[in-house]
C-alpha cells in the first residue's frame, strides 16, 4: 500500500471507533490485500489515535480459529488505556452493536522488553512477566460482521477488541500448572463455555513467545506494565448489555463484567 493509502485507511477506521459507526468494510481503494498490508494500517493507526497503548491482545491462537481466517499463525493488535476496565465493573458498552467476550490469561511485564535483533527465549520471557491474571477480551468490531475472509481487514481494526477487563494480578504464579488451569465462563449463572490454559496454543506461555517476539521483529518494544492477552480459552461468547458475565479461574480468581 502506498503512505497515502495506509493513512487513509487508518483515518477512516479511527473515524468508525470514534463515532461508534459501524461500517460494511473499508471501502476497496484503502482496503488491505494482505496481512502485512493490515499491520501497515494498524501501525498507522496508533500513531493517529488519541490513547496510550496499555497491551496487546493476541488471536487466533488455536488452528480452527486460523483455518477460519485463513492464516498460519496467531496475530495481534493493541488495546488502549481507556478500554481497560478492572473486575468487577459495570461500565457503559463500548459498541452500538453487537459485542463477544474471550477468557483469557492475561500476564503483566514487570520490565521493559526493547525491540531487537536476537530473539527473547523462554527464559528471557518468563523473567520479565510479573504477575498473571484473569481477563476478558471484549470484541466489539468496526464492521457490521466479522470479516473472517480478510484477515488484513481484521488487525487493521486493532484485531477488533473493543475493551479489556482485568482480574486481580497473581505474582507467585511460575510454579502454576497454566495449561492444565482449568476456565469456567457463566452468563447470568448459567454455563457459557468452560477451557484451560492448553487452549491457546498448548500453553500460554507459548503465545508470549511467538507476540514478543514477533513485535520485536516489528521493531515494536514492550514496556513495564503493559499487559499481554494470550487468546481465548471458552471461545467467543455473545454478551448483551445487562448480562453478567463471570470467568472463574479457580486459584487466580474470577473477572465480572455486566455492560450497562
Amino acid at each position: 500500500m502506498t503512505s497515502k493509502r495506509v493513512e487513509d485507511a487508518a483515518a477512516f477506521l479511527a473515524a468508525a471507533r470514534r463515532e461508534g459507526r459501524v461500517i460494511e468494510a473499508l471501502p476497496e481503494a484503502i482496503r488491505p490485500q494482505s496481512l502485512a498490508e493490515g499491520y501497515e494500517v494498524q501501525s498507522a493507526f496508533r500513531g493517529i489515535w488519541p490513547d496510550t497503548v496499555a497491551g496487546w491482545k493476541i488471536g487466533a491462537t488455536a488452528v480452527p480459529t486460523m483455518d477460519k481466517f485463513g492464516v498460519k499463525e496467531p496475530m495481534y493488535g493493541p488495546f488502549f488505556a481507556r478500554n481497560v476496565y478492572t473486575s468487577a465493573t459495570k461500565p457503559a458498552a463500548p459498541t452500538r452493536h453487537a459485542m463477544t467476550l474471550e477468557s483469557e490469561f492475561a500476564y503483566r511485564l514487570g520490565r521493559d522488553l526493547p525491540a531487537r535483533a536476537m530473539p527473547y527465549d523462554r527464559e528471557e520471557i518468563v523473567a520479565a512477566i510479573d504477575a498473571i491474571m484473569p481477563a476478558f477480551e471484549i470484541v466489539g468490531t468496526r464492521y457490521t460482521q466479522v470479516p473472517f475472509h480478510d484477515a488484513g481487514s481484521v488487525v487493521a481494526d486493532c484485531m477488533l477488541n473493543a475493551a479489556m477487563v482485568l482480574g486481580t494480578p497473581t505474582t507467585e504464579w511460575r510454579d502454576l500448572d497454566i495449561p492444565r488451569h482449568p476456565v469456567r465462563l457463566t452468563i447470568d449463572g448459567t454455563l457459557a463455555g468452560e477451557g484451560s490454559g492448553a487452549d491457546p496454543l498448548g500453553d500460554p506461555r507459548k503465545v508470549l513467545d511467538w507476540v514478543i517476539n514477533t513485535l520485536s521483529t516489528a521493531g515494536i518494544g514492550l514496556k513495564r506494565g503493559e499487559i499481554l492477552s494470550t487468546g481465548t480459552c471458552t471461545g467467543m461468547v455473545p454478551l448483551k448489555p445487562g448480562q453478567t458475565a463471570i470467568a472463574d479461574f479457580g486459584a487466580l480468581g474470577r473477572v465480572e463484567i455486566c455492560f450497562t
